[in-house]
């Protein structure tokens, strides 16, 4: 039989096992048939990732690239129509010659902290970049950004939120700053917080972020601000970390402003032990899930408290604690630097 009878369900399989990107562009032009069977794939590519030393491939909605790859013969945008967020490479390695300007180019992931005047950047909505040097105040318009991740010991806490006042998600590490307050206007959109510092802001700032549903606050300062009067009825998901000396009557007070958590994480607070965990549920009548793997001083006795806790209160709360043999069904602790978690 030949290739080009058989029917649509065998080629779209065919076609289904080819991931090298280049190949799939050439099989795509052969015909409108073919063109047709393997469009909806290209379609669904919402990012460009960069990748090192493999060949260029396409999973699920990610178009994953060698940045040292030439694609001067290829016009990604004809071909990925939908790619809203890009990774931008050293600006010696950069595939990205033909839609550098795309108004349809939402996301940008400056890897190296080098952005070019080529990037059409009145139209980014997202940014990330780990070593980011830029004058934000400059590149971007106020306002225009709706979800950042930025890392730059020089920038102004109050000044870099009230100049994007509308943002959804803010992740922002801050070290070495005199201790500043923040005092501006309520963040009413955002939803995601990830912020790491040494300052006496992170709690703080949580009380201007009234729609705030995730947070996750890596924060050392030498001592923790918390406003009991001011509550969070939206927060669902809290992560802290504190390697400071963070009591138990802090925590307390701290986890009374959120009193609908459906998940908790506490990390590196020694404070915490079993003897604790029977006020803590009762602090958070809709927890679901607990994680205090790296609270060294929390056993299995939490666990059989919490077993026996939930068959007489009917609730269904699941724990993970800090043991030697952890089973290998728990989740692995997972970081909060993956920049492609966009919402």
């Amino acid at each position: 039989m030949s290739f080009n009878n058989l029917p649509d369900n065998c080629l779209w399989k065919i076609f289904g096992n080819v991931h090298e990107a280049k190949d799939l562009i050439r099989l795509s032009k052969v015909c409108s048939r073919w063109s047709d069977l393997i469009t909806p794939r290209f379609n669904r590519v919402k990012y460009l990732c960069l990748i090192n030393g493999q060949n260029d491939y396409i999973d699920k909605d990610s178009l994953c690239i060698n940045h040292r790859t030439d694609w001067k013969d290829y016009n990604l945008m004809e071909s990925f129509p939908n790619l809203k967020i890009i990774e931008v490479a050293s600006p010696d390695n950069r595939p990205f010659g033909n839609f550098n300007k795309n108004p349809k180019i939402k996301g940008l992931i400056d890897l190296f902290g080098s952005i070019e005047e080529d990037f059409k950047l009145e139209n980014i909505e997202m940014f990330a970049s780990p070593c980011s040097e830029l004058d934000y105040e400059k590149v971007f318009r106020p306002d225009q950004l709706k979800q950042v991740y930025w890392h730059n010991d020089d920038i102004y806490f109050p000044s870099f939120i009230d100049y994007f006042p509308n943002l959804k998600r803010l992740h922002l590490e801050l070290y070495n700053e005199d201790p500043v307050f923040y005092n501006g206007s309520n963040l009413s959109s955002l939803k995601i917080l990830e912020l790491g510092t040494d300052l006496v802001v992170g709690f703080h700032f949580m009380d201007f972020c009234p729609s705030l549903e995730s947070a996750f606050i890596w924060d050392w300062a030498e001592d923790i601000f918390v406003n009991e009067s001011i509550k969070n009825y939206n927060l669902r998901d809290l992560v802290i970390d504190g390697s400071t000396d963070f009591s138990w009557s802090l925590l307390q007070r701290l986890l009374s402003k959120f009193p609908n958590l459906h998940h908790l994480g506490i990390r590196n607070i020694d404070e915490i032990d079993d003897s604790n965990l029977k006020e803590l549920i009762k602090l958070l009548p809709k927890l679901k899930i607990l994680d205090l793997r790296k609270c060294s001083n929390v056993t299995e006795k939490s666990a059989d408290f919490l077993s026996k806790y939930c068959v007489k209160e009917n609730r269904s709360i699941v724990i993970y604690y800090s043991c030697k043999n952890e089973p290998t069904e728990w989740p692995k602790l997972m970081e909060t630097d993956e920049h492609l978690l966009w919402i």
